[in-house]
């Protein structure tokens, strides 16, 4: 992978990252949001099938890259509990007895803001952190294809 094909594979893995948050505040804000927009696991989504599949081919070796991983899965683990925040359906019997509908959702809704805020300062890491991916490749020369030693990477 040559210096111009890593680069558009970061920004394209980034842009993916970018809008999987976006549906991840869109169902903060009570928009409707399928599953698939926003996978809960850290492999599942677009970002994450590049940096485990081909990113990981052609880059692992780089310690920006590795960098990537922790926060990455961080900001998973912080998805599903905001997810569960506002799928909670295992109330207990006294919490359904002693208060109303609209009270339990304004708190389920209050926990995944706050745990958003969590989210969003995460994502801003990762971002950092595949930012200083990035300004690594750059400083390839033009032709240059990444250090390996693994002749058959293209």
């Amino acid at each position: 992978m040559n210096k111009g094909d890593a680069l558009a594979a970061i920004r394209k893995a980034k842009s993916s990252h970018i809008k999987w948050r976006a549906f991840a505040q869109a169902l903060i804000a009570g928009v409707e949001v399928s599953d698939d927009k926003i996978p809960k696991r850290h492999t599942e989504c677009e970002f994450g099938k590049w940096y485990h599949g081909i990113g990981k081919k052609h880059l692992g070796h780089l310690e920006s890259f590795k960098a990537i991983d922790a926060p990455h899965e961080v900001l998973h683990a912080v998805y599903a509990r905001i997810y569960e925040a506002l799928h909670d359906t295992e109330e207990t019997v006294w919490a359904k007895l002693f208060t109303n509908n609209t009270e339990r959702n304004r708190r389920k809704l209050e926990s995944a803001q706050a745990l958003m805020v969590e989210l969003v300062a995460i994502s801003e890491t990762l971002l950092l952190t595949i930012g200083m991916l990035e300004q690594e490749v750059m400083r390839w020369s033009s032709n240059e294809k990444e250090p390996s030693t693994n002749s058959d990477i293209e």
